[in-house]
Formats: C-alpha cells, structure tokens, sequence
C-alpha cells in the first residue's frame, strides 16, 4: 500500500490554506489530511470547512497551542502507511514533495534538507544564518551523517513510529532528536536537497520577535545536548 497521510499545523494561514488544499484533494495516493488548527482568528477555518471534503480532518485547538503537540497529535491520530508533514506555505513545493515520495517510498524517512546537493535557504540572515550554525554545531556535536537537523519537512513510514517517536517539547527543538534517532536506530533515510524560498520567512509561528528567537534557541541547545548524552549511552 501506498496511501499518504498528510499532516498539518495552522495558525492565521488564510493566505495559503486555499492553494495548499487544492493541491492535496486531488490527489489518489492521498487518502486523508489532518489539520490541527490553534484558533486561528482570520479565517483559515471557514476556508478549510468550505472545502467540504471527506479527506480533510480538522481539528480546532482553543486551549492548547504549539507546533510539537499537533504534529505529535497528528501522526498518532493518522491511520495510512506513510506521513507528509510540511508548512502550508510550502504548497508551491507540493507537486515536488509528492515525486519525491514516489522515488523513495521504500525509505524509512526522507528529510528535504536544505544544506545537501540542490538544497539553499533563500531567507534572510536573521533566519538563514543562526539556523546554519545550529546545524553545524549538531553536525560536530552529534554526527555529519545528517546535515540538516532543523528540517521539519519530512515524509516516513507510519512503521517508523515504533521505534522512533517525535517527543513533544518546547517547539520544533523536538525534530533535531527526531532526526538524531534515524542514525542511533540505524534507519533507512535519505536527505533530498529542496530549497527554502524567501518569503517563508514571512510566516514564522516560532521567531515573531527577537525575545521569542533568543528563547527557541535556548531550547534547541538543550536537545542538542540531550542527543550528546544519547549518543554517550548508546
């Protein structure tokens, strides 16, 4: 079986929502898209419910918010073989996204990296360069065998999850031990250069301000150094 969950988070993505799940609907290899939606104010919803259509599963989040806890929810709630995570505002990359899954299906996970062959991060240097430092300390500290630990745009099976599942942390820090996994349990993985247009940079949940950047990054260290202490015991 081939069939794709899909699996995404929104807050306020109005400007996208539409374009994304057009895209998505028609295709056969996809057989249900999961939304956690955290209450978003600017009609996201309404859109989403205008679709009217029996793949889309939405769920509105008023007390609870964060990127981890609805991707974390949302693949525990996916019933297909394999799981399609990436941000609304990537939908021009949709029709990649899919040929990508159909080259690599046997795969046990397919990071779309932006710092492997035909991968660039077109966004500006507040976001582009602390996220390439991050990187590389994870490459010194953990292991090169991956090269972008950040990536949050993934496909994998859903059989993946029995021996390594996303814990839900602060924000996307979560990810970095996630994709950290794929090498201490000896996955079958593979990094596909994507690049990360400018205007993404435009929609950020997880750096609107530079208190909220400073804080994330706090928290990206300390996975980083939880992973260190794995890869000690292991």
């Amino acid at each position: 079986m081939n069939n794709i969950s899909i699996v995404l988070s929104t807050y306020n993505e109005a400007n996208n929502i539409r374009q994304a799940l057009t895209k998505l609907v028609d295709k056969d290899s996809i057989k249900e898209i999961i939304i956690i939606d955290d209450n978003s104010t600017d009609g996201t919803v309404s859109i989403i419910k205008d679709f009217n259509n029996d793949k889309i599963k939405l769920f509105i989040r008023r007390n609870t918010r964060g990127f981890a806890s609805a991707f974390i929810f949302g693949i525990i709630i996916s019933k297909e073989d394999y799981i399609l995570r990436f941000d609304i505002d990537m939908h021009l990359e949709i029709d990649f996204f899919m040929n990508a899954f159909e080259k690599n299906r046997d795969r046990d996970c397919v990071i779309f990296s932006r710092y492997v062959k035909n991968g660039n991060d077109l966004r500006g240097s507040y976001r582009r360069i602390p996220s390439l430092v991050l990187n590389k300390i994870c490459q010194y500290l953990l292991s090169n065998k991956i090269k972008d630990y950040t990536s949050c745009i993934m496909f994998f099976k859903r059989d993946l999850l029995r021996d390594v599942l996303p814990k839900n942390t602060y924000y996307a820090n979560f990810i970095i031990e996630f994709a950290f996994s794929l090498i201490l349990k000896k996955k079958d993985y593979i990094e596909i250069g994507y690049t990360q247009r400018k205007d993404t940079e435009l929609n950020s949940k997880s750096s609107p301000n530079i208190l909220s950047f400073l804080k994330n990054g706090f928290f990206y260290l300390i996975t980083v150094l939880r992973c260190v202490l794995l890869r000690i015991i292991n």
